[in-house]
């Protein structure tokens, strides 16, 4: 069982590598390296919200339905997966873009703060690959590393201070 603020701070560590590519090699040099991290923090978001009551704007609903039989049985091919409507489905989609983007922006704030840290540590890494436990706590303490202190994830979706500003148009 974890608390809200738990999987608030696993979302921000996992976008944690992505950010910290966009800090130290800019937008452009990013790499496919975090996408398992991306789908990590696809499913914690839904999950807090779709299924574990986490979103005081959608509420304490469970709106995840079990499969019941795949497509080839016959039950859910051209039927709605879903009984609840557009409207609250908006809602959850608000919700994890909320979740997501703010973890986004406190990682950040994170990574930033302890920038000197983040230097060294890219460095060390492009250097010896692997960092131990040891050296690392040595990094934290010769580099006096800032600790940000948890907020709840802010109510704003805050897509201008975003890198990727725009959107992709769905289809």
């Amino acid at each position: 069982m974890y608390s809200k603020q738990y999987l608030e701070s696993q979302i921000v560590v996992a976008l944690g590598g992505r950010v910290a590519e966009e800090i130290i090699y800019g937008e452009d040099e990013i790499t496919t390296g975090a996408s398992n991290d991306f789908e990590q923090v696809a499913n914690i978001a839904k999950s807090m919200v779709k299924e574990w009551g986490m979103s005081d704007k959608v509420g304490a609903l469970a709106l995840v339905e079990p499969q019941s039989g795949g497509p080839f049985m016959g039950r859910s091919m051209g039927q709605r997966q879903t009984q609840w409507g557009g409207k609250i489905m908006s809602k959850v989609d608000s919700e994890v873009e909320r979740l997501v983007n703010n973890s986004y922006l406190t990682a950040k704030n994170i990574l930033m703060s302890n920038r000197p840290l983040l230097d060294h540590l890219a460095k060390t890494l492009i250097e010896q690959e692997v960092v131990s436990a040891e050296e690392f706590q040595m990094m934290l303490v010769e580099y006096n590393s800032m600790v940000v202190p948890f907020e709840v994830i802010g109510e704003e979706r805050n897509r201008d201070k975003l890198p990727f500003k725009q959107f992709p148009k769905e289809l």
